[in-house]
């Protein structure tokens, strides 16, 4: 799974005619504001997604590659390739591993865990029921057993990252954001351009 953000401009016949005698600039001008825009589309890729799941935005970042433009390729792209989530990294409560108490019982005896902000807590109280642990390499996570026996242990995770920004309250957010900054820097490079 992936989520892509193109970046073309579609006026270019327009921003040739602005240029005048110097539309030969054109191609370099456009570069300039797509790449401007890509970079833009992943900032926003992080500040939505996390403004509308419990994730962070670094986390979304890290998983989306740019690739720019250039005066002979006048296309921009940003990918975010399918990254799944450990549940964790969402909200967890409780984020401690699982303890018995002085009376044998299980404490938490559920876990709960939240994806989208708007959702709230959801209980983990499936069969086997899940848990949190941690390992000595200083990896914790929300696991549950595959079966009745103690081993083995699968951990739990939440969505891919490109279904976080592809859902209908995020991906819009983004492409507006997007053509924003790309029209804002088109008119910006046209003008520092004519001024020389």
């Amino acid at each position: 799974m992936s989520n892509v953000i193109e970046v073309r401009v579609l006026n270019q016949k327009q921003i040739e005619k602005k240029l005048g005698d110097m539309k030969s600039k054109a191609p370099v001008v456009m570069a300039r504001a797509i790449n401007r825009a890509v970079t833009a589309a992943k900032t926003a890729m992080g500040k939505e997604a996390s403004a509308k799941y419990y994730v962070a935005s670094g986390t979304v970042k890290s998983t989306v590659r740019l690739t720019r433009a250039s005066a002979g390729n006048l296309r921009g792209i940003a990918t975010s390739k399918d990254a799944r989530v450990p549940l964790y990294k969402f909200k967890v409560s409780p984020k401690t591993p699982v303890r018995v108490t002085g009376r044998g019982r299980r404490s938490p005896s559920v876990y709960k865990a939240a994806v989208k902000k708007a959702g709230g807590y959801k209980p983990l109280d499936g069969s086997p029921k899940a848990f949190v642990t941690g390992f000595k390499t200083g990896h914790s996570g929300v696991f549950e057993r595959k079966s009745s026996s103690r081993l083995p242990i699968k951990e739990l995770y939440g969505p891919a990252v490109p279904q976080m920004l592809k859902s209908e309250d995020v991906f819009p957010e983004i492409e507006k954001r997007t053509n924003e900054v790309l029209q804002n820097r088109l008119e910006h490079e046209i003008s520092r351009l004519l001024s020389q």
